[in-house]
């Protein structure tokens, strides 16, 4: 019995998965950025894994687990940068439309672990925060939202902050709460990208993309690697602990899945209880 090479091609054709979705995760290869990317991958996504790092961004790509037929890739450039981004949303529509943007870049300069003070804080160091915080997210979703569906199926998540609501804190002698190690850049940065979260979900509404933010509080990432988990930080939050990165990809799944479709501007905490209201 001879077989037929057409046959077998076509038997293939109708078993290989049909990929439907791409996402973007900015900030990819970092601490949260990884487990974020994975978990998309897992879920049937093919990411795009963007960052100032190529190798990094590549090594994370390649790391993530195969879905299907799914291809992840890396992406690197300076997404404070309009043009970066505009490079990105099409890089990743090559692939399909993007269905996922998950922004998880972000800068939080400290000093040994410790709070930079305002009066402390160059114009370099201002403006470098709110280009990589605020100024990079706004660019990407002003430049993708025209790749992503309009089925109702499309989500973008910010990763925001509790520095958003509760402020930074006094300096490191300070005896009030809150005790944060974050500067005042940081903060107003996450305040202001809460600000763009609301804002966008009002504006991306008539094209059923609905765009929600993940405020974390302390989460065992290299950013944080420098800062004492001492009794004075963690005696603001009742759990008593850091979260892992898994727990706030775990937020962001929720947000970006078929279980939250009337859900959009809002920022959800996940702090361990540090803020209840």
């Amino acid at each position: 019995m001879t077989s037929n090479p057409t046959a077998t091609l076509e038997a293939a054709a109708i078993q290989r998965p049909v990929l439907l979705q791409t996402a973007i995760v900015t900030g990819g290869a970092g601490g949260i950025g990884q487990v974020i990317s994975r978990r998309l991958a897992a879920e049937g996504y093919a990411v795009v894994v963007a960052d100032l790092d190529q190798a990094a961004a590549d090594r994370t790509a390649a790391s993530l687990p195969g879905v299907g037929w799914a291809e992840h890739r890396g992406f690197a450039g300076n997404l404070a940068e309009g043009a970066a981004n505009k490079e990105l949303a099409a890089f990743a529509a090559e692939a399909g439309p993007v269905g996922v943007v998950v922004n998880a870049v972000g800068i939080s300069p400290k000093r040994n672990g410790q709070k930079i003070r305002f009066f402390e804080l160059s114009d370099e160091d201002w403006h470098n925060v709110m280009a990589v915080n605020v100024a990079a997210p706004f660019f990407l979703i002003r430049e993708v939202y025209r790749h992503m569906p309009t089925d109702g199926s499309a989500s973008i998540v910010n990763l925001l902050s509790i520095t958003a609501k509760a402020g930074t804190g006094g300096g490191p002698d300070a005896e009030f709460a809150p005790f944060l190690p974050s500067s005042v850049a940081y903060g107003a940065s996450k305040a202001a990208l809460q600000n763009l979260t609301a804002s966008l979900a009002h504006e991306l509404a008539d094209l059923k993309i609905r765009v929600n933010g993940v405020a974390p509080g302390f989460v065992q990432t290299p950013m944080m690697g420098d800062v004492p988990q001492d009794a004075k930080l963690l005696g603001q939050v009742p759990m008593k602990r850091f979260a892992r990165p898994e727990e706030i990809a775990d937020a962001v799944a929720f947000l970006t899945g078929n279980q939250s479709t009337y859900i959009t501007g809002i920022s959800l905490d996940v702090n361990g209880g540090w803020l209840t209201c």
